[in-house]
C-alpha cells in the first residue's frame, strides 16, 4: 500500500517529536524520589522507615532554641547515639552572627559525636539542625534530616571502619541565625591545636517543604564531584551559581566561609507546609527522605574512603540521565567561545546551501522580544494572582497546587512564541531560525561563562550540539527536504535533556512569586521546537488555534484562582499576631494580610501602618492593625543598670530579662542623640552602628534562646543624657482572654517569621 505524500512528508517530523518525547522522559525520571525502603531492609541498607520511626520523639511539636520541647529532643538524640556506640557531646556556648542588621546572638547547645577513622586524612562532617521555628513540628526542616543521620550513624557502624573521621553535628540555633554552626566554628578556632579546616568536608542536610527529590543545591570548595557522583542526588552547577547571587543561607554558609569545604543538599516540594504548622510527620513523604538518606549515605561513603588532603580543581557538572557529567572549570569560557564563534562560521559556510544570515539575524534580533515577554507573562501573572488572592502573597507564592499555574503561563507562553515564530518566518526559513536562536545560546553561554561559569553549560552545550546537527543537515540534504525542518526540532534534544530537568526544578524552589525566571528557560527550550509546526497552517487556522490557546491558558489562570479552595491538608495562610506596649498599655493586632483573610480579618478594622518607631522589629512593612483588648502579660525586665562615664564614653551594663516563654529578646538603641561604638552580650563581641541610619533605634541585637534569668549586656555609647533602649520579646501563640480567634480546620499560621501567630512585648527603659 502506498503512503500518500502528505504522510510521507510528516513522518520524519513525527520520528523527531517521539525522540524529543523519549529525551524528555529519561531526562525527568531521576526528579521522581526513590521507593522508601521498610523497617525489615538488610541493616547495611538505609530505610526511610526506621528513619521516620524515629520522628514521634524529634518532630511531634514545635522545638525552637531553649525551649523545654528543644531540651526533651536533645537528651534524646544523645541517648540514640549512644545506643550506637559512640560517645556524644553536648556543647554550650553564646554565639553572635554580627553580619546583618539586626545582629544575633544565642545560647546554643550543639550535639556531637565521632565515628573515628583508621587512617584520617581529614573529616566528613554530617550536619542537620534539630531545632525547629516556634510555630512548627518541624518534620520536614529538619527533623526528618535529623532521623536520617541517625539511621546513616546505625548503618556506618555495622560496616568496615572508614580511613577518615566521620562526625555527626547536631547544630542548635540555626532558624534564628545558624547559629549552631557558629558557635562550633568558634570553638573550634579557640582549641589546641585548631582542626584544619581544608580537610574538613561538610554534608548539610536541609529541609524546605515535605517531599520531592533531593537535590545537591550547593557546592562549597573544589575536589567534591565523586562525593556528588556516589550521591546520586540531582544536582546542577548552575543551581550553586544562583544560590551564590542570593540572600539564602544555610549552616554550610558559616562551615563555607570558616574555610571548610561541603554540600548541600535538600528536598524543596511541599514548600506551602515550610515553617507552618502542617511542617508535620503526617505530611512528610517518607520517599524524599530515603532519596536523603541514600544521597548522604553515598556522599560519606565515598568521602570516608578519600584522601581529603587533596581538594582537587573546580569543575562544571549535571545531572544527566541519572548520572552526573563533569568538566573541568576552566572550559566554561573557552567550550562558550567556541560556540559563539561557531556562529558566523555556520552562517558564512551555510549560504550556499541554503542559509540565509540575513533570515537568521533577523529571528536573532527579535528573539529577545520573546524573552522578555516570558519574564513579562511571570511578573504580570504573578502581580494579578497576588491582587485577586492576597493569600497567595501572603504565602510568598508557595502554594499548594503550582502545576495549574505553571500551564497557564506556559500555555500563554506557547501563544507568544508561535506569533513569533509565524511573523520570522514571513522572510526566514526554519533553520535559519533556529541558526538565531542558538546563537542566542552561544551568547548566554558567553556572559554566564564570565559572570556565572556553573551556568554556562546550560546554553553551551545545545549551542555546540545544536549548531553541528545544523551544518551536518546543511552539508547532506538538499533544500527542499524534509529533514531540514526536523533538524530543527533536533536541535531541541540537548535543551530537553539539560534545561528541562532544571525548570522543573525551579517551579518549587522559587514559587509562584518568581515564576518568571523558569518561564524564561521554557521559552528558550520550546523556540528551538517550533519547526515541528511546519507545514504552518493557514491564517485563519491559525488565529483560531492561538486564540484557543489563548483562552486557554488564561482560563486555566482563571478558573484555578477562582477554585483553589483549601482543606485541613492544604490550609490557607492567615496572619495575625498580638503586641502590647506595656509602656502607654496599649494592644493591637497586626498581620501581613489583609481584612480578606477568613476569621483574623474583622479584627483588622484601622488603616495599613508602619511600625517602626513603635516596635521596631516590625518596621519593615505596613502592617494591617486594629485595636486589641490589653492582657496582663508579663513584660521584659532590666537589673542592676549602671553606666561608668570615662572621657565621653559612657559604658552600660545592665541585665536584660524577658518573659520565661519568650523564644526572641529584641534590643534597640536609640541612635538619633547616642553613637554606639560597641557591645558584649553574654561575652559576646557586636560592633557599633547605627547599622540602620534610617531609623531612629538604628543599633540593635536579636537574642535567641535567651536565659531565664536574663542576659548580660554591655553597651559603649557616646551622646548626652541617658541611652533610651526599646525591648521586644517574642513569644509563639496569642494571649487567652483579649478574643484570639481559634483557627478553622482548614487555615494555619502563615510561614514563620511572618507576623502569625506570635505575641510581642515592648518596653522602653531609659540607662
Amino acid at each position: 500500500m502506498q503512503v500518500p505524500t502528505n504522510i510521507r512528508g510528516r513522518i520524519p517530523a513525527l520520528a523527531a517529536f517521539l525522540l524529543l518525547l523519549l529525551t524528555a522522559f529519561a531526562a525527568t525520571q531521576p526528579l521522581r524520589p526513590s521507593e522508601p525502603r521498610p523497617a525489615s531492609a538488610p541493616t547495611g541498607d538505609f530505610s526511610a522507615a526506621r528513619a521516620v520511626a524515629q520522628l514521634d520523639h524529634i518532630a511531634k511539636v514545635p522545638h525552637p532554641a531553649g525551649s523545654a520541647a528543644q531540651a526533651d529532643v536533645r537528651e534524646y538524640l544523645v541517648g540514640e547515639l549512644r545506643k550506637l556506640g559512640l560517645r556524644p557531646e553536648v556543647q554550650t556556648r553564646v554565639a553572635p552572627s554580627d553580619a546583618d542588621s539586626p545582629a544575633v546572638v544565642g545560647s546554643v547547645s550543639n550535639i556531637h559525636a565521632t565515628i573515628p577513622g583508621e587512617k584520617p586524612t581529614g573529616r566528613v562532617l554530617l550536619v542537620a539542625h534539630y531545632d525547629s521555628v516556634p510555630i512548627a513540628p518541624g518534620a520536614g526542616d529538619d527533623g526528618s534530616n535529623v532521623a536520617a543521620i541517625l539511621e546513616i550513624a546505625r548503618v556506618l557502624k555495622t560496616g568496615a571502619q572508614p580511613r577518615n573521621d566521620i562526625e555527626i553535628l547536631f547544630t542548635d540555633g540555626e532558624e534564628q541565625g545558624l547559629l549552631g554552626a557558629q558557635a562550633f566554628v568558634d570553638a573550634e578556632a579557640g582549641s589546641r591545636p585548631a582542626a584544619d579546616p581544608r580537610r574538613t568536608v561538610v554534608v548539610n542536610m536541609e529541609g524546605r517543604g515535605t517531599s520531592g527529590p533531593v537535590v545537591m543545591f550547593q557546592k562549597a570548595g573544589t575536589g567534591l564531584t565523586s562525593a556528588v557522583r556516589a550521591s546520586g542526588a540531582l544536582t546542577t552547577s548552575f543551581s550553586a551559581a544562583i544560590y551564590e547571587k542570593l540572600p539564602n543561607d544555610t549552616d554550610l554558609t558559616v562551615f563555607d566561609e570558616a574555610g571548610m569545604r561541603g554540600l548541600n543538599f535538600a528536598f524543596m516540594n511541599g514548600s506551602a507546609h515550610y515553617h507552618t504548622a502542617h511542617d508535620s510527620i503526617s505530611r512528610l513523604d517518607a520517599a524524599s527522605v530515603q532519596d536523603m538518606g541514600d544521597a548522604a549515605l553515598g556522599a560519606v561513603c565515598r568521602l570516608g574512603g578519600t584522601d581529603l588532603s587533596q581538594s582537587g580543581p573546580d569543575a562544571t557538572y549535571f545531572s544527566l540521565f541519572g548520572t552526573v557529567v563533569s568538566y573541568p572549570a576552566w572550559l566554561a569560557l573557552p567550550l562558550a567561545l567556541t560556540a559563539l564563534l561557531s556562529v558566523p562560521l555556520l552562517l558564512w559556510l551555510g549560504r550556499s546551501r541554503g542559509l540565509s544570515p540575513s533570515g537568521a539575524g533577523r529571528a536573532a534580533l527579535t528573539f529577545p522580544l520573546t524573552l522578555i515577554g516570558a519574564a513579562a507573562i511571570g511578573l504580570a501573572g504573578w502581580s494579578a494572582l497576588s491582587l485577586a488572592r492576597p493569600d497567595f502573597a501572603l504565602s510568598e507564592g508557595s502554594v499548594h497546587h503550582l502545576g495549574r499555574y505553571a500551564w497557564g503561563g506556559a500555555l500563554l507562553l506557547l501563544v507568544l512564541l508561535v506569533a513569533w515564530y509565524r511573523w520570522a518566518r514571513r522572510k526566514a526559513s526554519p533553520l535559519d531560525i533556529v541558526a538565531g536562536v542558538l546563537g542566542w545560546f552561544a551568547m548566554l553561554a558567553v556572559v554566564c561563562a564570565v559572570l556565572l561559569p556553573g551556568a554556562a553549560y546550560l546554553f553551551t552545550w545545545p549551542a555546540l550540539i545544536g549548531l553541528t546537527v545544523l551544518a551536518v543537515t546543511l552539508r547532506f540534504t538538499r533544500s527542499d527536504s524534509p529533514w531540514r525542518v526536523v533538524a530543527g526540532a533536533v536541535t531541541a534534544l540537548p535543551v530537553a535533556a539539560l534545561v528541562l530537568p532544571v525548570v522543573l526544578l525551579l517551579l518549587p524552589a522559587l514559587g509562584l512569586s518568581l515564576i518568571a525566571a523558569p518561564l524564561v528557560l521554557a521559552a528558550l527550550l520550546a523556540a528551538v521546537l517550533l519547526s515541528l509546526l511546519e507545514p504552518l497552517p493557514s491564517r485563519r487556522a491559525f488565529t483560531v488555534g492561538m486564540l484557543a490557546t489563548a483562552v486557554a491558558g488564561a482560563g486555566t489562570l482563571v478558573v484555578g484562582t477562582a477554585l483553589d479552595g483549601y482543606s485541613a491538608d492544604e490550609p490557607r495562610p492567615v496572619s495575625l499576631g498580638y503586641v502590647l506596649e506595656s509602656d502607654t498599655g496599649k494592644a493591637t493586632w497586626v498581620s501581613d494580610g489583609d481584612t480578606s483573610q477568613p476569621t483574623v480579618g474583622k479584627l483588622l478594622t484601622g488603616e495599613p501602618a508602619r511600625f517602626e518607631d513603635r516596635i521596631p522589629p516590625l518596621g519593615d512593612v505596613a502592617l494591617a492593625n486594629g485595636p486589641a483588648k490589653a492582657a496582663p502579660l508579663d513584660t521584659p525586665l532590666t537589673k542592676n543598670a549602671s553606666a561608668v562615664e570615662t572621657e565621653g564614653v559612657r559604658t552600660i551594663r545592665v541585665r536584660v530579662q524577658g518573659p520565661a516563654d519568650a523564644h526572641t529578646i529584641a534590643v534597640h538603641a536609640d541612635t538619633r542623640a547616642h553613637q554606639i561604638l560597641g557591645a558584649t552580650v553574654e561575652g559576646a563581641k557586636l560592633t557599633g552602628g547605627p547599622k540602620r541610619p534610617e531609623s531612629g533605634w538604628g543599633w540593635s541585637f536579636d537574642y535567641a534562646a535567651p536565659p531565664a534569668d536574663g542576659i548580660d549586656v554591655v553597651i559603649r555609647t557616646r551622646g548626652k543624657g541617658p541611652l533610651p533602649i526599646r525591648v521586644v520579646s517574642t513569644t509563639a501563640g496569642l494571649p487567652d482572654g483579649v478574643g484570639a480567634p481559634t483557627l478553622a480546620t482548614d487555615e494555619s499560621w502563615a510561614s514563620w517569621p511572618s507576623v502569625a501567630g506570635q505575641t510581642f512585648v515592648v518596653r522602653t527603659f531609659r540607662i
